[in-house]
């Protein structure tokens, strides 16, 4: 399955109507995706919604934005290969380094493709299957990483007939 040359401007449309139009909070923090293609996914926000009281972006609005960045591809995963499955955040932990007063994005990378393949796979044998990701927030002004977030996402769908017992 991994990275067989998807149309990213569809996938983009398809994934910010999602991320703005299905999950609130991306709305609220007026995400936008500004790169998506076969190295990951930047997804970017102003500070004036995501502001704390000190005048820098809240950690929530941080750790938020870096989750929906991972969460963003093995979303696009499933859908590339067909597949219904929840996708939850199972594990994560988070590292702040640096306040952010100003704009920022998360980054995240696409893993291997063979770990791509083995979590479409395991999802589609089992019903259950995760991926471990390593988003990472950059403010732009200066551009330097401000935060860190080791994520396990769990795909969680029914296995096929022959693999259950019910």
């Amino acid at each position: 399955m991994a990275l067989n040359t998807p149309d990213f401007d569809q996938e983009r449309d398809w994934l910010e109507q999602l991320l703005t139009g299905q999950i609130p909070l991306g709305r609220a923090m007026a995400l936008r995706i500004e790169r998506l293609d076969s190295s990951g996914i930047v997804l970017a926000a102003p500070l004036a919604p995501n502001v704390n009281d000190k005048g820098t972006a809240f950690g929530g609005a941080l750790v938020s934005l870096m989750i929906l960045a991972g969460w963003s591809l093995p979303r696009l995963a499933l859908r590339r290969a067909g597949l219904s499955a929840e996708l939850v955040i199972g594990r994560c932990e988070v590292r702040f380094i640096k306040p952010v007063a100003g704009a920022f994005r998360a980054e995240c990378d696409w893993p291997p493709a063979a770990e791509v393949d083995d979590f479409t796979g395991r999802l589609s044998a089992t019903g259950r299957a995760r991926l471990e990701l390593a988003p990472r927030i950059v403010s732009i002004d200066p551009c330097e990483v401000a935060a860190t977030l080791q994520a396990r996402y769990a795909g969680l769908g029914k296995p096929p007939l022959e693999a259950r017992r019910d």
